[in-house]
């Protein structure tokens, strides 16, 4: 219950539309309650001997018309008109209320979802498919409204129509009316047989289908290597595997549906003989006239299909769970990097980043990062090396907080990043990844992703400075050029220069460099290090590379082994002591000699 009461804020938002709702729910549930009423009219007044009521006998008197049976009969067809299409028009009035209203709530837990999804960690991304994340937002989001509608709207109405009828059945054969309503409880009852089995097989069919969704999703971001491998076949048997499986769930829960209709069924079909023949015995014994049984028949009928909506409630609760706990599981999350009560904003950064004794693993009981501890001063250039994962994409990525450390601490400019605003520490830190991603938006609004409010002539000065103005200005549409989705109709050597004319554009005053060349043939990786280079001016640059030609320039390079630094210092004295940087220069720059020491080695090694 804590889950659907969750729920409930969407709904508050929408109270106003909600009261509007519940007055026409009355009015158009009284309105459907009396619509058999001419049929009594015509049965007992017109072809019957009754004589009509007081209370028309002055209605007609308001008209000066006389209630002789032509008077009646039209009383009886216009007013059965009249109702019906004052309801029809109360009842469209009503669903556009409803559709609004649950729209709304729809798209507002949809924009809640994307929210705090977009602030879970890469941790909790890294674990989860997009696919299956994407499926919360856009599928799982209707839960809310399916939700009031199956638990609110529907059995409310069905409720209000109860009662209505309730009063009018009394009012007609208070013993059959307490007959009618014997039946309720079992009708009811049935339902609750089924509501586990009807749950499990719910949450089995959303695994399955959200399970298609991120394999269709992986299919087509990799649509290149499922062709140049000629896997299209196996791909297209895996997804009629996971197709055969929502069946399978289907056809159970469709089984157990109809189990539980059949039973309802069988319940109301008894009452409805039993009612029957007490029924035609209060006619023959004049207890009752033919026109009131048939409005009590019509009633009965009715009564049936509202005990059926409110008796398939709870069924159809059951079916949306799976969804409901989704969507749960998100709200309910606390984020794995939260900021703290009263963070601070951090002011315009110096560039000094300070980390001390930081340990670090993704899965509890395996560290990636052991005791790492390190300074970096405003304006030096660190470059990070090591076999892959060593663990040196996930130091830099303490830095802007994508993870909190396990033990240790990371400070920019002396302060713990822990103790201030994520917003502030992150608008201070550019990176430069080794796969540039853009988004299919125009190249302007991509370069100015950190500054959206930059001016032309910023965005153009920061291309220029990328080495990326002239390849632009070649473009249909030159920086208003929508690109492909991920930046396609680029190549990589374009696509990096956006990247960095992106982060020239934010001025950040700590950089990241995150292997920025290693997929550039020589030629596009020369034209890439000059706009590297502008850009690391001035800036606390950390540099991860395999590349060691791109690193020599550093102020100060580490050599990370084992998830803890091996080795410190600079080009050549890493060089002169022998040791891991030596071998892995030795191993790139293979010359057939052995590495020498640095007493020997000239200018240009250096």
């Amino acid at each position: 219950m804590q889950k659907y009461r969750r729920l409930l804020q969407y709904a508050r938002r929408q109270r106003f539309h909600f009261v509007l709702i519940f007055a026409l729910t009355v009015t158009t549930s009284a309105l459907a309650a009396l619509q058999p009423w001419p049929l009594k009219l015509l049965a007992d007044h017109v072809l019957g001997k009754v004589p009509a009521p007081e209370v028309l006998d002055h209605a007609l008197g308001w008209f000066a018309l006389e209630p002789t049976k032509t008077v009646l009969l039209w009383v009886a067809v216009l007013g059965g008109l009249v109702l019906f299409l004052l309801n029809s028009a109360l009842d469209v009035v009503l669903t556009q209320w409803w559709t609004f209203a649950g729209r709304r709530m729809v798209y507002d837990l949809a924009a809640d979802l994307f929210a705090r999804l977009q602030r879970r960690s890469l941790l909790f991304h890294s674990r989860n498919t997009v696919g299956d994340t994407l499926g919360r937002v856009t599928g799982d989001s209707w839960c809310v409204y399916q939700v009031f509608d199956t638990a609110l709207f529907t059995p409310g109405h069905a409720l209000l129509m109860l009662i209505f009828m309730a009063l009018l059945m009394a009012g007609l054969d208070p013993t059959l009316t307490l007959l009618a309503f014997v039946v309720a409880p079992f009708m009811v009852g049935a339902s609750f047989l089924v509501s586990k089995p009807l749950r499990l097989a719910a949450k089995l069919k959303r695994d399955i289908e959200i399970r298609i969704q991120s394999h269709i999703q992986q299919t087509l971001t990799g649509i290149p290597v499922v062709q140049a491998f000629v896997q299209e076949e196996r791909e297209q048997e895996r997804f009629q595997r996971f197709a055969d499986g929502v069946i399978r769930a289907q056809q159970r829960s469709t089984l157990i549906g109809s189990l539980n209709s059949l039973s309802s069924g069988l319940i109301a079909t008894l009452g409805t003989a039993v009612i029957l023949w007490v029924g035609a015995l209060h006619v023959a014994e004049h207890r009752l006239p033919v026109g009131g049984l048939l409005v009590f028949l019509y009633y009965l009928g009715s009564l049936q299909t509202q005990m059926k909506t409110l008796a398939g409630g709870p069924t159809a609760l059951q079916g949306l769970s799976a969804a409901v706990d989704r969507v749960s599981e998100i709200l309910e999350a606390a984020p794995e990097v939260a900021e703290r009560p009263g963070a601070q904003a951090l002011p315009r950064a110096r560039g000094a980043v300070r980390m001390e004794n930081v340990t670090f693993g993704y899965e509890p009981g395996h560290e990636i990062l052991r005791g790492v501890s390190l300074e970096v001063e405003p304006g030096e250039t660190l470059a990070i090396v090591g076999s892959s994962g060593v663990g040196k994409t996930t130091l830099v990525q303490l830095i802007p907080r994508f993870f909190d450390p396990w033990q240790g601490r990371v400070r920019v400019d002396g302060q713990d990043v822990r103790d201030v605003q994520l917003r502030s520490l992150r608008s201070q830190i550019a990176l430069v990844a080794q796969e540039a991603f853009l988004f299919p938006f125009s190249i302007s609004e991509n370069i100015a992703l950190g500054r959206p409010d930059a001016a032309r002539a910023e965005i153009e000065a920061a291309a220029r400075a990328a080495n990326a103005h002239e390849f632009i200005q070649r473009l249909p549409q030159g920086y208003d050029t929508v690109l492909g989705e991920r930046g396609v109709t680029l190549s990589g050597g374009e696509r990096q220069r956006l990247s960095i004319a992106r982060a020239l554009l934010k001025d950040a005053p700590v950089l990241i460099l995150d292997e920025p060349t290693s997929a550039l043939d020589a030629e596009t990786e020369q034209a890439i290090l000059q706009a590297l280079e502008r850009l690391m001016e001035g800036r606390t640059t950390f540099i991860i590379a395999h590349r060691l030609s791109t690193v020599r320039r550093a102020d100060r390079i580490v050599v990370l082994e084992n998830g803890a630094i091996a080795e410190s210092g600079s080009h050549a004295e890493l060089l002169g002591r022998g040791g891991l940087y030596a071998r892995l220069h030795h191993l790139q720059f293979d010359t057939g000699k052995p590495p020498l020491p640095a007493a020997q080695l000239g200018p240009s090694q250096l």
